[in-house]
């Protein structure tokens, strides 16, 4: 039996002891479901976890990145020519859109509740496209000169609805000293991000009119085709805007956010690969027990002519039946919890009532999956590899087994 490749024997041989289901096997059968059962498991979990981080990282180059400025120009004093700057922007190839805004930070209050707000102003014709597209979504007109859009969240937590007046108190000076408007609430709306978390929308003209330079900030909101390369866009930019601008990029108000998604999907990826490591040498038990059990069937199967590299084919495609079988479950079960995690815990919301992703504590609302190709071959292939790895020892172990001393009490 002198063959350089699997010959049908070995493989044969190597499937009957897989499926051999005789009761002096029980014991080795149970390890074998354990093994399989733990690379399911683990490949599953693996997949889906790495798909809802590829989720995570996704939204927020896709939805966060675009609710949030990629550049912020700001000046010393409100700056009645932001036309002109904002043209002037607009001619380099990688800038997407400028807005001008008016931003006011203060306290929102009604019905006996306070929570902070943060009010952005803009121009009715020159709002960012991701607002546009929310007020496009729930059929809302831009508010007038007294009206305000309020996220759903801070309207949720004052108890307040459209029609409903707020009042607005924001910081004269530095000093001390309060100012207070009111607003009509025209409508709500929602990001599904963490800034609905004190976010409000109102007209340009009017924010200005009612703040001061002192407890207002006016500026330049830029996207810009590559939000990874905001900061050096940024300082290019700036050589467009007079003396007195500044700006501060994404990366100084959500960078953080950024590297915590890098940091957990290295992390969560790392130990769930160590679980898989785990399942999978698991086999190594399995094929040992086998070993053992099978110690005469070795024996006599080299008396028939099986060399040492035939018994190693034989327990290799043993284990490599078990593995391929549970890594081949274990893909299909992750492909098919990432198609359902989603639902499923908004499931959970709705059947508990409790809020799992809450925007004070995660950056969004819900759970995104971005199930990749790549990430579900590695994953595989990364199984098959260590499965084929943890074969080796058994196999050997298998074929070092000497015919005479197995056989000589039978």
């Amino acid at each position: 039996m002198k063959y350089s490749a699997f010959n049908a024997v070995s493989i044969f041989v190597g499937t009957r002891f897989t499926l051999s289901s005789k009761k002096a096997n029980q014991l080795v059968s149970f390890i074998s479901a354990l093994a399989i059962s733990g690379l399911v498991l683990g490949v599953a979990i693996l997949i889906v976890v790495v798909s809802v981080m590829n989720g995570f990282e996704r939204e927020l180059k896709d939805r966060i990145l675009s609710v949030v400025p990629h550049v912020v120009f700001f000046g010393d004093a409100v700056d009645s020519d932001w036309k002109t700057r904002a043209e002037a922007l607009m001619n380099h190839d990688e800038v997407i859109e400028v807005s001008p805004f008016t931003q006011l930070q203060g306290m929102v209050h009604s019905k006996g509740i306070t929570r902070p707000i943060q009010i952005l102003g803009f121009e009715k014709d020159r709002i960012p496209a991701i607002f546009y597209e929310l007020l496009e979504e729930r059929v809302l007109n831009f508010p007038s000169s007294n009206e305000v859009l309020l996220s759903e969240v801070v309207a949720s937590a004052l108890n307040v609805s459209k029609g409903d007046s707020v009042r607005v108190f924001s910081a004269e000076t530095a000093f001390g000293g309060t100012s207070a408007h009111n607003f009509v609430i025209s409508g709500l709306f929602s990001t599904r991000t963490e800034l609905d978390q004190a976010l409000a929308i109102t007209s340009m003209s009017h924010l200005s009119k009612i703040s001061s330079t002192k407890n207002a900030k006016t500026g330049l909101r830029v996207q810009v085709v590559d939000p990874f390369m905001a900061r050096q866009l940024g300082y290019d930019l700036l050589e467009d805007l007079p003396f007195g601008y500044g700006f501060r990029d994404w990366f100084q108000t959500h960078g953080n956010l950024y590297k915590a998604i890098q940091l957990s999907r290295n992390m969560v990826g790392i130990l769930i690969f160590l679980i898989v490591a785990i399942a999978v040498f698991n086999v190594t038990s399995m094929l040992m027990m086998s070993v053992l059990k099978k110690r005469r069937d070795v024996a006599v199967l080299k008396t028939l002519g099986c060399s040492r590299q035939d018994i190693v084919k034989i327990f290799f495609v043993q284990g490599t039946i078990i593995g391929v079988f549970g890594i081949v479950l274990g893909v299909i079960l992750g492909i098919l919890g990432c198609s359902i995690i989603a639902d499923f815990v908004a499931y959970i919301e709705h059947g508990t009532g409790r809020v799992l992703l809450d925007t004070t504590i995660y950056p969004i609302d819900y759970v995104p999956v971005d199930m990749r190709f790549s990430d579900i071959a590695s994953v595989a292939l990364s199984a098959v590899i260590l499965n084929g790895l943890a074969t080796i020892y058994p196999a050997l172990k298998a074929s070092r087994i000497k015919p005479a001393e197995e056989l000589r009490f039978h």
